[in-house]
Order: C-alpha cells, then structure tokens, then sequence
C-alpha cells in the first residue's frame, strides 16, 4: 500500500469510531441488517475533486435517530427527521464510503452506503517517439510513447491512439509508474506504448493520443477526454522513379528530350547514363543532341537508403516517322 493511502488510515480509523459509537441497537439484534429501509438520491456519486457533493438519505420506516458516518462532514444522529442531507463544500478525499444508517430500538440498524467516485483530469498527455528523434525509416519498427501524468481514477482509463483523426489503437492496461497498484484511486502517472511500422504513405503523419475517463452515466457525457499535442513523423525511403517509355525513336540530325521523375526521402539524386557514363543532367532531364548515338539510357535515382534505375532504349531513324 502506497504512502498515500496510509496517509489517510487515520481518517478512516476516526470514521469507523464514530460509526461504532453511534450504534444504539440491542445486543440480539447487532448481528442483523435491514434492507430497503434507506434509499439514496443519488445512489452513486461522481465527483471531480475538489467540487462539492450533496446525497440525500430517505427513511421509509420508523425509527429513534438517523445519521451519517463519513470521514469528512459527517452528519449526528438525527431524530424526528425522514431525511437527511450529507454534503461537502469541496470533496478532498479518493477513497470515501460514506454510511447513511437509521436506528430502530429493538430491530436491526438500517444502513445504505454510498457509492463514490472521485475523478481527476490528467495534468498533462503527451506522446513521444521512444527510439530516437531521427527521421523513421519505411519499413523499419518503431515504437511511440504517451504518457499520462497525474489522473484518477486509474481502472477507468482507456488509452486511444489516433493516426490524424482516425482512431488505430485502445489500451486499457497501462503501465503504471512507481510501482502502484491498478486499484489505486488517488492519481497515478501511466505510460502506453504503440508499435508502427510506416511506410512512405506514412511521411508526415501525425500521431496522437487520448486519455479517456469513462464514469459511466453518472459522469460526464460524453466521457471525459484529454488529447496529447499531435507528433508529426518523417518517414525516409528508397527512391521510386516514376513510369517512363521504354522505347524512342529519334530522326537523325535532331535532338530529343529525355525526362526522369523519382519520389524518395531524401530527395534522390536523379541521373542520365549510357554505356556506364553519366550524362549531364538538370533536375532530371537530359537533351539528346544531334551527335549522340542510338542505345539504352538509363535513368538513375539514388540516396542513402537505395539505388532505382530505369532504362530507355533511343533508336535512331533515317526518316520521319507518321
């Protein structure tokens, strides 16, 4: 347990003696409960800390005094009332089970507790790349890290992971730091991984996630969420030219334009070969001039991840071709 959970026994421990000590039913009838004789409005609570909370207790029989047991703004044994309001101004405590009870002389003590849950927004969500801040490669597995700092309660929280505005990924088993248990109520800081693998489709996406805290009907609806700061990713690949004609036929005497286009990251550097001689080439295009011969040119495209050629087969005519 937790030393803040111990930090709050001496809470608990002063509850239960003042619950002890306002039980005023017989000794034969001690060992007894009495159902339905209570009823609460609400029956469940949820509660954002440090918000007030207000639960009426209605008796539907009679009795000789009724009251609240609770570790904060406890309500005395009441007589002559049928209800009977606990309220708090600012609910500051995680763990509370507050107990409305009503005494019958002679019967068994009814008793109704209430349940309650506190909520806390995260201080912050954020998402990171756990491998490093180089640009990804395509192909290559990398995984990303969101970290949720300071939320409560812990057992109610979904992790979504989101890829632009499309949800890809919910984890409800987080990893939860410093060792806590995941029935913690008071906030914990928790982590969730998310494994990618991109490709080229992939450069400039962002990635994102979420932390939701579903409290069921009784909290707030929609469920409350807190979205990190999106991480946009560069993805470098292999270059990819672009589909040219395999063959061209050129009239003797006249000059031709040979055009290459290649998609890579990093921009791959785009050259004109023949017979294993580079051309001279400008942004991808090279001029076939009246003195060079017929043959296969090959379009080269390279950088550091990988080399793409493409050849061309230039066949000179003696005439014009219809």
């Amino acid at each position: 347990m937790c030393l803040s959970l111990c930090a709050s026994c001496s809470d608990e421990t002063r509850f239960l003696e003042r619950f002890m000590s306002s039980l005023s039913v017989s000794s034969s009838a001690s060992s007894g409960s009495a159902d339905g004789c209570l009823e609460l409005h609400p029956p469940t609570v949820v509660v954002r800390h440090g918000d007030p909370v207000s639960v009426n207790c209605t008796v539907s029989t009679d009795h000789s005094g009724m009251g609240w047991a609770a570790p904060v703004d406890d309500v005395p044994i009441t007589r002559g009332v049928q209800f009977l309001t606990w309220r708090v101004e600012s609910l500051r405590i995680w763990d509370i089970k507050p107990l409305c009870f009503a005494n019958r002389p002679g019967e068994a003590q009814c008793m109704e507790r209430l349940s309650v849950t506190v909520y806390k927004p995260p201080d912050s969500v954020s998402v990171s790349s756990v491998n490093s801040t180089d640009p990804m490669v395509e192909g290559s597995q990398y995984q990303l890290k969101c970290e949720i700092q300071n939320i409560a309660p812990v057992q109610n929280l979904t992790v979504k992971w989101y890829k632009g505005d499309t949800l890809v990924h919910e984890d409800r088993d987080c990893v939860i730091e410093d060792g806590k248990s995941d029935r913690e109520k008071e906030p914990v800081s928790v982590s969730s991984t998310l494994l990618i693998t991109p490709s080229r489709a992939d450069d400039g996406a962002e990635y994102s996630c979420g932390a939701e805290l579903d409290l069921g009907p009784e909290g707030p609806q929609p469920p409350l969420e807190e979205k990190s700061m999106p991480l946009r990713v560069t993805v470098h690949y292999k270059p990819t030219i672009n589909p040219i004609d395999t063959l061209l036929y050129v009239r003797r005497g006249h000059s031709a334009v040979l055009n290459c286009s290649a998609k890579g990251n990093p921009p791959p550097n785009i050259v004109w070969m023949l017979k294993g001689q580079r051309l001279p080439t400008q942004d991808g295009i090279y001029t076939i001039s009246e003195i060079d011969h017929e043959g296969n040119y090959t379009c080269r495209a390279s950088n550091n991840l990988g080399i793409h050629e493409e050849t061309m087969r230039v066949i000179v005519t003696g005439m014009t071709l219809l």
